[in-house]
C-alpha cells in the first residue's frame, strides 16, 4: 500500500515534499531524463507482456510493467506534464545521440581513407 495516499502525518508530508523535490531535481536534467526512461526500458513498459504460453514470463514481464506503471504514476503525481515531457525529451536525446553517432562514423571513415593514403 502507499502510505502517501494514506492521511499523512508530519513524517510522511515532508518524505512527500523530498520525493517530489527529487524527481524534479532528477528530471531537470539531461542525465536524469536518460536515467528515467532507461529505467522504463528495463520495465518493459514499451513491450508486449505476452510470451505465449509461457504464463510465467507473461507474469513476470506483467510485474515489471507494473514497476513501470508506478513510476509513471508517481512521475503524473509530481507533475502530470513530466511523463510526456519525458517522452519529447527522449526523442530529441535519440536524435541529437544519432547525429553524433553518424558524425563519429563519418570521422572514423575519414580517418580510415587518411591511413590508406
Amino acid at each position: 500500500m502507499d502510505h502517501f495516499k494514506e492521511q499523512p502525518s508530519a513524517l510522511h508530508t515532508v518524505e512527500r515534499e523530498e520525493i517530489t523535490k527529487a524527481f524534479r531535481e532528477v528530471f531537470a536534467l539531461s542525465a536524469g531524463k536518460r536515467v528515467l526512461f532507461w529505467m522504463l526500458e528495463q520495465c518493459a513498459i514499451y513491450q508486449d507482456a505476452f510470451s505465449g504460453d509461457a504464463t510465467n514470463a507473461t507474469n513476470y514481464m506483467l510485474g515489471l510493467q507494473a514497476a513501470g506503471r508506478r513510476l509513471i504514476d508517481q512521475l503524473d503525481t509530481v507533475d502530470p506534464h513530466l511523463y510526456p515531457n519525458l517522452l519529447l525529451a527522449i526523442a530529441d536525446l535519440k536524435s541529437t545521440d544519432l547525429a553524433a553517432a553518424e558524425s563519429l562514423a563519418k570521422r572514423e571513415e575519414g580517418e580510415e581513407h587518411d591511413v590508406e593514403a
